[in-house]
């Protein structure tokens, strides 16, 4: 029974994840992230050459 409401709870984050960013507001946060990712990876490059 827990198992079930474990697999339960899992499957409803990814559907409000799914609906969420279908909202344009889900769609600039997912921007925001990317770039924010983008530029930790920068920094970790430049990190690895100093």
């Amino acid at each position: 029974m827990a198992k079930n409401a474990a697999a339960t709870k899992r499957n409803n984050r990814k559907i409000h994840a799914r609906k969420f960013l279908a909202t344009p507001e889900g769609k600039a946060w997912l921007e925001r992230k990317k770039a924010e990712e983008a530029e930790l990876k920068m920094v970790t490059e430049v990190r690895k050459f100093i």
